[in-house]
């Protein structure tokens, strides 16, 4: 395997890392129990067999297994599920979304350089005018405009493949560790290639229009003395006005998307997590079993360390739970409650399991709502007890007091009856987006996990004592390694990483539409100012104010904004529905962001607008008269 292979597994790993070592799958015989489904099984199809035929086959296979095992298999099946729908099934639509971000981005650039060819077809017009009288023919005129076209679109392309070039390390940095693998990327012959075409193509498409408007001039008009340019006529204008309502439509729509999502994210980061995550410092260990085989022993390692850690400066408090929230998967299981009648087959219900020091709840703050914690004496000896959360007392014991009640947890071979000794507040364990899940905490001896992570808390920064712990934990067992060593608030920044990924780039795409179209709408606005010079001279001398001019100029263009705003709010109640997967919080059609997003593009229009109509109204009447 490649030093980079990694298996994307969604749920992860127990250690939240690729693979570095690999070795084969022991089954020993008192291990072959059914009561776990902890392995994801990889397979390579036959030639010819689809992943439809795949899953019928498992289906059948599940069907037995359900007949045979009954109590444990009923409603369990199997999913099939293709590597390339494993790889990117999670952020196929986020990507998508971000790929059309980029058109459109690059829709409203075609637009903006499409104008300019028009204006400068205009400012041309009298020599085609004169090549056309000479005897050129049209698609001789097309071709040499295309071809100007197309080499500016294969300049654009080439500077903006330096700029990808670039940025690409800007861009890994930026990127989520779990996303796709990216940090292997590289730009290759593919990725010139679609530079390549996509370059050509926008050239030809957006320099056909200027062409085809420029090789239709009136020759009476162009050629006489002084004559005004008919690119300057009426069709000219259209089109011109047609380009930057297109602008102002894709913007309004991009700006209106990346303002849900960026609501969405904010939303996200005020949820709270359950627990208080600032000066919180998490370290995994892993004990060997060829060292730490027995339950007591690795019961002792962990008593013994975390004293030790106790003591030390700056520590305020410390504990131990096998699965840390948004470290990684931990344990899920069946559970009955004692005294009450037995599940059909099937509908055994079911809770996260977790292994936990009695400091645990203080080092976290997380609120005890009933009950009682754990003792120093159950956290040494097997004593059948266990904390509960709210959800899991909402759900299963909604009119009753779950204090004393006993439950069945299916973690071992032989299970026997815990009693409810406590009620604890809700954690969000996977995500912030994501409901708690009923969940049961236990004290070590009840399950000796050889696998902990550290939590604690500290006076300071938590990354200053990361030396001292690795110091006690080698005071102990110098050959024990520290891994994984971070802060709670690293952990929950990457529990959001690709919601932020995502939020950031299209807001950058979103803000990068902005300004193009307020470019495009101040180019527009300023090329009607200078073609119609002479007009306002005329007007200004027949007695009208700067501020009718003003007015004449700022209608204009907020006219063609509002008729873009208008197609865009349309576009975006119909398109942001494809990005509400990836909300949280927020309605795909918000009012309050449509409204705030249609404010601000508006705004932005005033302002293009008012730069080059109060630059007509400083027009001298006399010169304009004169003007040419």
């Amino acid at each position: 395997m490649p030093p980079d292979f990694k298996l994307f597994i969604k749920q992860g790993s127990s250690v939240g890392k690729p693979a570095e070592l690999w070795l084969p799958i022991a089954f020993p015989a008192n291990a072959i129990v059914r009561r776990g489904r902890a392995w994801t099984s990889v397979a390579r199809l036959k030639p010819g067999v689809t992943l439809q035929q795949a899953q019928a086959e498992m289906n059948t296979i599940a069907g037995r297994l359900e007949k045979q095992y009954p109590d444990f298999n009923t409603g369990w099946g199997v999913n099939v599920v293709g590597l390339h729908d494993q790889f990117v099934g999670d952020i196929r639509r986020a990507l998508l979304v971000l790929l059309g971000a980029v058109g459109f981005v690059l829709l409203i650039a075609c637009a903006n350089v499409a104008n300019l060819l028009l204006a400068r077809a205009a400012a041309c017009q009298k020599e085609i005018a004169i090549r056309t009288a000479l005897g050129a023919r049209r698609w001789r005129i097309i071709r040499q405009l295309l071809t100007e076209s197309v080499l500016l679109a294969g300049a654009g392309g080439a500077v903006g493949l330096l700029f990808a070039i670039w940025g690409m390390d800007l861009l890994l940095a930026l990127t989520p560790q779990d996303l796709l693998g990216l940090k292997t990327i590289s730009l290759d012959l593919r990725v010139l290639t679609f530079t390549l075409l996509v370059s050509l193509l926008t050239g030809m498409i957006f320099g056909l229009a200027p062409a085809l408007q420029a090789s239709r001039p009136d020759l009476n008009e162009s050629l006489k003395e002084g004559g005004r340019s008919a690119a300057s006529g009426a069709g000219s204008h259209r089109v011109r006005n047609l380009f930057v309502v297109t602008e102002v439509a894709l913007a309004l729509v991009l700006l209106i998307g990346s303002g849900l999502m960026i609501k969405s994210f904010l939303r996200l980061q005020a949820v709270s997590p359950g627990f208080d995550s600032e000066s919180l410092l998490t370290v995994r260990l892993l004990l060997p079993s060829s060292k730490y085989g027995q339950d007591h022993q690795r019961i002792a390692f962990f008593r013994q360390l975390l004293q030790r850690l106790e003591i030390l400066p700056g520590v305020r408090s410390v504990s131990a739970i096998d699965a840390i929230p948004f470290g990684g998967p931990g344990s899920a299981t069946g559970f009955t409650i004692v005294g009450r009648p037995a599940p059909a087959p099937g509908e055994k219900p079911t809770l996260d399991v977790r292994v936990i020091d009695p400091n645990y709840f203080r080092t976290m703050n997380i609120p005890l709502i009933k009950g009682r914690n754990f003792t120093e004496r159950e956290a040494t000896e097997v004593s059948r007890v266990v904390i509960v959360n709210e959800s899991l007392v909402r759900r299963y014991f909604p009119d009753e007091d779950p204090i004393g009640k006993r439950v069945t947890i299916e973690m071992s071979n032989q299970p026997v009856p815990s009693e409810i000794i406590g009620v604890v507040g809700d954690v969000k364990h996977v995500g912030l987006d994501t409901e708690p899940r009923a969940m049961s905490y236990w004290p070590h001896p009840e399950l000796a996990r050889s696998f902990m992570t550290l939590v604690i808390r500290t006076e300071s920064d938590p990354l200053s004592l990361a030396a001292s712990v690795q110091r006690e934990v080698r005071a102990i067992d110098k050959d024990q390694p520290v891994a994984d060593v971070r802060t709670m608030e690293q952990l929950l920044s990457d529990s959001m990483a690709r919601a932020r990924f995502s939020t950031l780039l299209l807001s950058i795409f979103a803000a990068v539409a902005l300004i193009l179209s307020a470019v495009g709408i101040y180019g527009v606005m300023s090329y009607s100012v200078s073609q119609r010079t002479h007009e306002i001279g005329i007007r200004m001398a027949l007695g009208a104010s700067r501020r009718d001019v003003l007015k004449l100029v700022v209608g204009q263009g907020i006219v063609m904004s509002l008729i873009g705003m208008a197609i865009g709010l349309a576009a975006s109640f119909a398109l942001t529905r494809l990005i509400s997967s990836l909300l949280f919080g927020v309605s795909a059609a918000d009012p309050m962001t449509f409204t705030v997003v249609s404010l601000l593009l508006i705004g932005i229009a005033l302002l293009a607008c008012y730069i080059p109509a109060r630059r007509a109204t400083k027009v001298d009447p006399m010169i304009a008269l004169r003007y040419e």
